[in-house]
């Protein structure tokens, strides 16, 4: 798991080009905020760390919004929390850093209120993230990854 962390942090720190690098950004975010939880990497990780790179991805998908980076975009003030829509799956960050941009995004017609799907993605990140690697490393298509994401929920 070690490993993989290491490995999330990187790809958190690399430039958006393509709806596969929000996606992999996505995945390495989710992962960081379920180990955050496991007393063996409290030590190395800090929200302080990953909600202001989260903030910072929400920034980028807002000021790019009509490239279709994400599915669905949405900020629910009143339960401070961030949903993604990224390939079909619904991300969900609680209480990131709210900057002006996100404030101005959250009172827009663009912020659409939506329903959280009810799929808890922390338990299943390290699937999730490596999905995300197969994604990005072309080893499944993006048309597969409904699929995929199925058996991942099947099999947890």
């Amino acid at each position: 798991m070690k490993a993989l962390i290491d490995e999330a942090k990187q790809y958190i720190q690399r430039e958006v080009q393509s709806k596969n690098d929000v996606f992999i950004k996505l995945c390495s975010l989710n992962l960081l905020n379920a180990a955050i939880k496991d007393k063996e990497y409290k030590k190395e990780l800090s929200y302080g760390y990953i909600k202001p790179r989260v903030s910072r991805l929400v920034k980028f998908l807002i000021s790019h919004f009509e490239n279709g980076y994400a599915d669905e975009l949405y900020y629910d003030a009143q339960g401070q929390c961030m949903y993604i829509r990224c390939y079909g799956i619904q991300f969900s960050f609680h209480n990131i850093i709210v900057t002006n941009e996100i404030r101005t995004f959250a009172n827009s017609e663009l912020n659409n209120p939506i329903e959280w799907d009810g799929v808890r993605l922390q338990p299943i990140s390290k699937d999730l993230f490596l999905l995300a690697k197969d994604i990005h490393s072309r080893n499944i298509e993006v048309n597969q990854i409904n699929d995929v994401f199925k058996h991942i929920i099947e099999d947890n």
